[in-house]
């Protein structure tokens, strides 16, 4: 299976916000968001289908998406924080987390952001995260 972008984030071949990483999942601020704080909650297993997934990864993915939703509930004094499982555009486990204060969002990408931009969000963020 050819790499994908999240696998070379992984491996360090790319550059990424790293907001939280453990030996199952990685997670990073979205390079195009729509809000900010929108961040990417990825397995370091390369599977394409969230349900293709051990039972083991699928707990630990879902446990770690609500710790990060809790932390961007606090950073951002959301409403609530969405979650949107994708895979079609990166064949890649992740789920996306939208921190949200009136219900609404899109999941087209916004603009991009710089490195700047998402280190400062990346601060505020882990500060949440307990």
């Amino acid at each position: 299976m050819e790499d994908t972008i999240f696998t070379k984030i992984i491996k360090r071949e790319l550059p990424a916000e790293i907001i939280y990483e453990d030996d199952t999942t990685i997670v990073i601020l979205d390079r195009c968001p729509n809000i900010e704080g929108q961040m990417l909650v990825i397995t370091k297993k390369q599977v394409p289908y969230l349900f293709d997934l051990d039972e083991e990864t699928y707990r630990h993915v879902m446990a770690i998406s609500k710790k990060m939703a809790r932390a961007l509930d606090q950073t951002f004094e959301t409403r609530r924080t969405c979650a949107v499982v994708e895979g079609f555009d990166v064949p890649h486990v992740h789920v996306r987390l939208y921190p949200t204060h009136q219900g609404q969002f899109s999941l087209k990408p916004g603009p991009m952001a710089t490195d700047d931009e998402l280190r400062a969000v990346g601060e505020k963020i882990r500060a949440h995260i307990s």
